[in-house]
């Protein structure tokens, strides 16, 4: 089994976790943290090893908002600090992805998590485009 952090700036990581549940339900080995104006790296660190000593799963995948952003950064210098333990870290935390990890995080490990989601994760993006309809109702 695989425990997930979510953590974000501001309060996304717990309202990704609200509205993940919302759609499936409880998710109760999500931990949202927060790091909110006024907290530093060391701040985001502290909270990390204060949530992981909740933890006890075979591996934990740590979801952030943006690559290279304080709760990405905190988050890789806790994993290299802790290599004992099978941590891996994501960015480009979104809704389909928090959903793809629910799904898939009872039976999977973080490493097989992250391998899926770097598969689908380009195909959770989309785009409306009028003119490819305005053309179908031309045919």
């Amino acid at each position: 089994m695989t425990d997930v952090i979510l953590l974000a700036h501001g309060k996304l990581a717990t309202a990704m976790k609200g509205s993940g549940e919302m759609i499936f339900g409880e998710l109760p080995n999500f931990h949202p943290i927060e790091f909110l104006v006024g907290e530093g790296l060391d701040t985001v660190v502290d909270k990390l090893e204060k949530t992981m000593a909740t933890i006890d799963a075979d591996s934990v995948l740590i979801i952030t908002d943006i690559f290279s952003g304080t709760p990405y950064n905190a988050s890789c210098a806790y994993a290299m600090k802790h290599t004992d333990k099978n941590i891996r870290v994501l960015s480009g935390m979104s809704l389909p992805i928090v959903l793809e990890t629910a799904a898939m995080r009872e039976n999977a490990s973080a490493d097989d998590i992250v391998s899926h989601i770097l598969d689908v994760g380009k195909d959770t993006i989309r785009t409306f485009e009028l003119s490819a309809i305005e053309e179908e109702e031309e045919l």
